[in-house]
């Protein structure tokens, strides 16, 4: 299941005095995973992107136990231009299924 993301980005485009503004639902999932930690914990990872003319914004996140951790925001300036956070409200949620969640990425073969 991916992350429920809630909140926005706004960045500064410096030397202008263009604003973009990502909002958590336009996010885009690009890699998701898990971990096996132990018998009965398993720890949940994401990869997020929007794509801008201007930038390009990567997330990373992780749950464990439920609680979403979010890293920082990744900024990938685009054609010689510097990027800025003004302000950042995002949030996302994880609702924990294990029988879609939790399955091997791969089938084990019961030879």
């Amino acid at each position: 299941m991916p992350l429920q993301w809630t909140g926005q980005v706004t960045l500064h485009i410096v030397g202008t005095m263009e604003k973009a503004v990502v909002r958590g639902r336009d996010l885009e999932l690009i890699q998701a995973g898990l971990r096996i930690i132990d018998d009965d914990e398993v720890r949940h990872e994401f990869v997020y992107r929007y794509d801008d003319p201007w930038f390009e914004l990567v997330i990373n996140a992780a749950v464990e136990k439920s609680v979403v951790e979010i890293d920082s925001l990744l900024l990938n300036a685009k054609a010689e231009v510097k990027v800025e956070e003004q302000a950042n409200t995002l949030a996302a949620t994880f609702h924990h299924d294990p029988d879609i969640d939790d399955e091997p990425l791969t089938p084990v073969s019961s030879n």
